[in-house]
């Protein structure tokens, strides 16, 4: 709605199990507050919100690479935890434990941590650039019943038929989206090559004649 921008009703149809697999995939007793329901919210709706900004900062009239936006983007977000941690008291329990606990190999695994986020950052935005802001947000939708996946293979998460149902319609949904997707700009390439009709003998004479 922001861009004013649609898709084929093909990739609507596609998207439809990604969405529906999410739920049932996340299905179950679900507990929250009022407090922790609305941020949620919020922050779905500002994930949704950086991913098409993103998109358009890297492709639209700025064109900015991905390390430029990440130069000029991480002070603002530093600067934002910063007063965060402070404003929650983190930041000072954070001084009390690095005081007390911080060793070589937790502070190690600590810029290990941070390399990692650096580069999940490079290869997002690099994706986002190459793709779309809607095949980021599939892939997001995809890496969430993964996740699922991994917690049930590494620390033996118990899932019950309706989730397992949800994880395979969102994986079916992602593929059948990545197909339309690459049928599409398959088409748009051909279309884009296509050699330019010349007239033929009958079409000359006829605009000769016109002359």
């Amino acid at each position: 709605m922001f861009l004013q921008k649609s898709y084929s009703t093909l990739t609507y149809w596609s998207l439809l199990p990604v969405v529906v697999g999410v739920g049932f995939a996340t299905f179950g007793e679900y507990g929250y507050t009022a407090m922790g329901f609305m941020l949620t919210v919020l922050g779905t709706i500002l994930a949704a919100v950086k991913t098409v900004v993103t998109n358009r900062i890297l492709v639209g009239r700025l064109k900015l690479e991905p390390l430029d936006l990440l130069l000029r983007m991480s002070p603002l977000a530093f600067v934002q935890c910063v007063i965060y941690a402070f404003m929650t008291g983190e930041l000072e329990r954070v001084q009390e434990f690095s005081a007390a606990n911080m060793t070589v190999g937790l502070a190690t695994g600590l810029l290990i941590n941070g390399a990692m986020a650096f580069g999940l950052n490079i290869v997002s935005f690099t994706a986002n650039k190459k793709t779309s802001a809607l095949t980021m947000t599939v892939a997001g939708n995809v890496k969430q019943v993964l996740s699922i996946v991994l917690a049930v293979v590494i620390f033996k998460l118990d899932i019950n038929a309706t989730n397992a149902f949800g994880i395979i319609l969102t994986l079916i949904g992602g593929a059948w989206y990545g197909k339309v997707e690459l049928s599409e700009k398959a088409n748009k390439a051909k279309q884009a090559v296509l050699p330019v009709s010349q007239p033929n003998d009958d079409e000359k004479d006829h605009v000769n004649t016109s002359r």
